[in-house]
């Protein structure tokens, strides 16, 4: 669904991708892990068509987005949901209304779909009886449960996690890699999760492309990382903490 193709970036003298190649396949999990500030989230930037590439190819099932005006954006970025590091919920509206917000400004549903549809992901987020709670009185882990359901709400085939257990406890962060579990083996979709935690690659992906000093230095499958002989993937497997 998603592919990068000899993508180049700078900012300013600053070379933060370089020549980078990479495939998302559907119903995949795929991780991209690498240190902080190597372009991790950039990518999910490219994907989304936020930022373009000073040079290659971003394709959204086979159309390139870096030709297409901003206007044009809004039906390929409807094909994929994104979950921010900060969750990005409005401290001023409640769980309800954060789920159906985008939908009442945005598609034509009735109100009975519209509280149907919030209601789904209420139910698969386990977050029965918070309906009318703010953000500010839920755990970190239950606001990126929220954040993951209104990313789900538009019934996305893709969905773009920024470090998703970030910050978390360890029993949320386990809930938050079951839930991203579930979305392929229940509902069919694929996940793109940015991640600096070597735990969360081997607990739930596919697939990884590590990123380092702005190249792709490793994509293949999971286990293979056990193969490799570069320095900085065997410094990350040797337990060494990546910095954030």
């Amino acid at each position: 669904m998603i592919e990068l193709r000899n993508v180049s970036l700078k900012y300013g003298d600053r070379e933060i991708l370089d020549d980078i190649s990479l495939t998302i396949a559907d119903n995949s999990i795929k991780a991209i892990l690498g240190p902080s500030g190597v372009g991790k989230s950039t990518i999910l930037k490219l994907m989304l068509g936020l930022i373009k590439p000073n040079s290659g190819q971003v394709l959204i099932d086979g159309t390139d987005i870096t030709k297409l005006k901003e206007t044009e954006l809004y039906p390929i970025r409807r094909k994929m949901g994104m979950v921010f590091q900060g969750n990005a919920l409005f401290d001023s509206m409640t769980i309800d209304q954060n789920l159906g917000f985008f939908l009442r400004e945005n598609l034509n549903l009735s109100e009975k779909e519209i509280e149907s549809r919030v209601m789904e992901q209420i139910l698969f987020a386990g977050l029965e009886g918070y309906e009318d709670k703010l953000p500010e009185s839920l755990s970190g882990g239950m606001r990126k449960r929220v954040a993951i359901g209104r990313a789900l709400i538009f019934k996305p085939h893709m969905i773009l996690f920024d470090e998703p257990t970030a910050g978390l406890d360890p029993v949320s962060s386990k809930k938050i890699l079951t839930l991203i579990s579930t979305l392929k083996k229940s509902n069919n979709l694929g996940a793109v999760i940015v991640t600096h935690i070597i735990d969360d690659v081997f607990n739930v992906a596919d697939h990884v492309a590590v990123l380092y000093q702005g190249k792709m230095i490793f994509d293949d499958v999971v286990n293979k990382l056990h193969e490799s002989s570069h320095p900085f993937i065997l410094s990350i497997l040797s337990d060494k903490i990546l910095e954030i």
